[in-house]
């Protein structure tokens, strides 16, 4: 669970107890492994770790045995406003989909950016508005079987179903 205030991610047994935790307790970071307010997590088919380390504009991963694995975005590219892809201006939710795919809610750019499990950019969608199609500010994503992406449109107070190409 991605836990915001403490800088750090932790994983949890199901009755609550603690296992392990990635980042220090408090202390804003950029390094490997350090976080700057992560915002959510999500597990690919293999287990492995993708934190949406949202003030550091970055997408962090880490294998199924929770060493660090590499990093796409910040936080050298800190809030860039605009279409870069793979560029973030605060990451707010992250999914996996059914492929394996990842994919990121870029906050204050309005859309979504899509990523194979290395970083590699595959595909945005969205841009700023409220129209169909358009976002304020998503905040978090789920996905579901067929390619179907859900996405929190916080500014536009509603929910929006995608579907992947």
């Amino acid at each position: 669970m991605a836990d915001f205030y403490n800088q750090r991610v932790q994983h949890l047994r199901a009755d609550g107890s603690f296992v392990k935790q990635w980042g220090s307790t408090g202390e804003v970071g950029i390094g490997a492994g350090a976080f700057n307010y992560p915002t959510d997590v999500a597990l690919d088919h293999q287990g492995a770790i993708y934190v949406a380390d949202g003030y550091n504009d970055r997408v962090q991963a880490f294998t199924a045995e929770g060493r660090f694995s590499h990093k796409w975005g910040g936080p050298f590219a800190m809030n860039v406003f605009g279409p870069f892809n793979g560029w973030f201006a605060t990451v707010t939710g992250i999914a996996i989909d059914e492929r394996g795919d990842v994919l990121v809610a870029d906050f204050y750019n309005h859309r979504v950016q899509k990523f194979d499990a290395g970083g590699t950019f595959l595909t945005s969608f969205g841009s700023e508005g409220s129209g169909p199609g358009q976002f304020l500010y998503p905040v978090a994503l789920a996905t579901a079987p067929g390619g179907v992406v859900y996405v929190a449109d916080f500014g536009n107070h509603r929910v929006q179903k995608w579907r992947s190409r």
